[in-house]
């Protein structure tokens, strides 16, 4: 694309010099956004569901989030006995779970 960005620019400077005529001008300035590609021509075919790997629901995931998040809290507050310290627990697995099904969601 910057190619044809130069070659337009060395166009209308050859124009500005009086080298082409604006009907030449704008004879090469068709020929060069010929040249580009329509979007549909490069895109990439959109993906088929074989194509797509298999990834567990999300459902499933916050399902496991959460008994994961009882286990910590629960854990750490008989092992401790510090609500504060299983508060912080649990909030970091939340985090790791969240970044996990964000994860997930993008593909």
């Amino acid at each position: 694309m910057t190619a044809i960005l130069d070659d337009i620019r060395r166009l209308d400077a050859a124009h500005a010099r009086g080298e082409i005529t604006a009907a030449d001008l704008k004879a090469a300035k068709a020929r060069l956004m010929d040249a580009v590609p329509e979007v549909r021509d490069v895109a990439p075919a959109p993906a088929t569901p074989a194509d797509k790997r298999a990834r567990p629901g999300i459902g499933a995931a916050l399902l496991l989030c959460a008994l994961i998040l009882t286990i910590c809290v629960g854990g750490t507050l008989v092992l401790t006995g510090d609500i504060m310290l299983s508060a912080t627990v649990s909030i970091t697995v939340l985090a790791a779970f969240t970044v996990m099904l964000f994860r997930q969601l993008d593909g």
